[in-house]
């Protein structure tokens, strides 16, 4: 069933050393040497795992930020503090609904709609676990725009603008319902939370206190089960009032 997830995060080396050369490595299934720390990241045993994976760039864009290795090794190289931010990364769910192919276009797309058009560098990855449920994308993106061959001195602080975020949740969401009605699905998803679509409304005070931690009524657990699923259509309603009801 077609979920919605978008999630952003900064990729900082504050945390333990953290190295954007291994993050990239692990998430496009390479092996990359990582040249601030003198060591070698190997994750081509996993690449079964990793479907597809593409560096999209601003026009005119250097060449050295087509390759993985070059390109996050200048990121590493260029931040000089010791919690330096890295890059932002973007962990998107892509309908199993799609085969591959719609899969990875649908990501690259958005992608190259929201991130690169406004200046990032974008590597998007798809990946697949071996159970096939979960089939999802991470786009890892650089924090700086480029000026001529070389990153600006100053970060994007305009990236970092909450209503941007919230405009690329709704915008994930615009482009995965058009991908399925594309390929002749009924399945849809919504961006908004439970709240904003209304639907916790229909718990009781006591029932909806116990969809919190250490909840044990039944009609909570259902609640909270709800939180990995999206109305397809609104006479599912009809049907979620029944789910509660357990």
């Amino acid at each position: 069933m077609a979920l919605y997830r978008l999630e952003a995060k900064v990729f900082s080396r504050e945390k333990r050393g953290r190295s954007v050369i291994a993050a990239a490595a692990y998430r496009n299934g390479s092996k990359i040497r990582d040249e601030r720390y003198d060591k070698i990241h190997d994750y081509t045993r996993r690449s079964k795992g990793v479907i597809e994976s593409v560096i999209l760039r601003p026009d005119g864009s250097p060449e050295w930020t087509a390759k993985p290795d070059t390109l996050w090794n200048t990121v590493e190289l260029g931040e000089k503090r010791v919690d330096a931010q890295l890059a932002r990364e973007y962990v998107l769910a892509v309908p199993p609904e799609l085969n591959a192919k719609e899969q990875f276009e649908l990501a690259a797309g958005w992608a190259q709609s929201e991130l690169v058009n406004r200046g990032m560098v974008a590597e998007v990855s798809l990946h697949h676990t071996k159970s096939g449920n979960n089939p999802h994308v991470h786009i890892l993106c650089t924090m700086r725009r480029l000026d001529g061959d070389h990153f600006s001195t100053k970060k994007a602080t305009d990236w970092n603008d909450v209503k941007l975020l919230v405009e690329q949740r709704e915008t994930w969401a615009g482009f995965v319902n058009k991908a399925l009605e594309k390929a002749g699905r009924s399945e849809r998803v919504d961006h908004r939370s439970l709240k904003d679509r209304g639907i916790g409304q229909w718990l009781p005070a006591a029932d909806r206190s116990g969809m919190g931690k250490g909840g044990a009524g039944r009609t909570g657990r259902a609640a909270v089960s709800l939180g990995q699923h999206h109305l397809r259509q609104p006479g599912q309603l009809h049907g979620l009032h029944q789910l509660l009801q357990l």
